[in-house]
């Protein structure tokens, strides 16, 4: 097995692999993103989807995307997909990244992928093999400039893995009582993640993701709402709010991002609309210059 570990910084990954006799570095610019919260319904597939939008034709950027949520959500955003998904990533055998814009690249989504299905406690390194990966692909993964990774909502091993290989995790959280508390329980499983998962040799640790968290359908007028954004108000964490809005819930239904729909409006829609944008603009600006 190859001796791998990682050192990340916030913009760049130097990924190090003892293969054999030959030391192999690779400093490479790109930043991954997992988007995670053990609480469903909060709109993580949504922003997964719209942010890599975003980075994609807003920004220029080369995007991968993955489905890391055996629902799937994502994957049925997108046509004409073969057969090849994330599972077989995890299982070792051959993987297809399947061009599905310009700039942006996807691993689909499979139901089997979970801790019963992979096996993944009968295995060493379990939290590690996503990590792994990387580091066997990086010639070929280094030409994007984001990876988003789009997860269940739980905090299983598969999950883990996708925590473990991040730059950063999203915490995306509807404004509840439970949303919060499953914000706490995300920085308290990376936290976990960190002093487990450690170099046997250095006692350094792999797992170098830092929390942030997107207060997510904030409603104006609210108890909940208010209540959720004065708890929230000074977290180190929060790097921004997103309203509820109409718009984003008909992306994934439309398949379409927010951003193709509004290049699709008639200009009085545009300028009914054009507040949200420009919100939506600088809170994904904020995100991009923070991690």
């Amino acid at each position: 097995m190859n001796d791998c570990f990682c050192y990340k910084n916030r913009k760049y990954i130097a990924i190090y692999c003892k293969i054999l006799y030959y030391d192999i570095a690779e400093v490479v610019c790109m930043q991954i993103v997992t988007i995670n919260i053990n609480k469903g319904g909060t709109g993580k597939s949504t922003f997964s989807y719209n942010f890599s939008k975003w980075l994609s034709s807003r920004k220029n950027k080369k995007v991968l995307l993955i489905d890391g949520d055996s629902s799937c959500n994502l994957t049925y955003s997108f046509k004409e997909l073969g057969t090849s998904s994330i599972y077989d990533v995890f299982k070792g055998g051959g993987f297809e990244i399947y061009p599905v814009d310009k700039n942006m690249d996807f691993i689909k989504g499979s139901e089997f992928l979970t801790d019963e299905d992979l096996e993944l406690r009968k295995k060493q390194n379990n939290c590690l093999i996503l990590f792994m990966w990387f580091a066997d692909n990086i010639e070929m993964l280094s030409k994007y400039d984001y990876v988003i990774i789009d997860t269940h909502n739980d905090a299983s091993l598969v999950t883990s893995n996708f925590i473990a290989v991040a730059d950063a995790v999203i915490g995306v959280s509807e404004p509840s009582r439970n949303g919060y508390r499953a914000w706490l329980e995300l920085k308290e499983t990376i936290n976990r993640l960190k002093s487990e998962v450690v170099d046997i040799m250095t006692r350094k640790s792999y797992i170098q993701a830092v929390p942030y968290l997107i207060g997510n359908k904030i409603e104006h007028i609210g108890r909940s709402s208010r209540e959720f954004l004065d708890i929230i108000a000074n977290d180190p964490g929060l790097v921004g709010i997103i309203p509820k809005k109409e718009l984003l819930a008909k992306s994934l239904l439309s398949d379409k991002s927010i951003f193709e729909l509004q290049d699709e409006m008639s200009s009085a829609e545009k300028k009914r609309h054009r507040k949200f944008y420009e919100h939506i603009e600088e809170v994904f600006e904020k995100i991009i210059n923070t991690i």
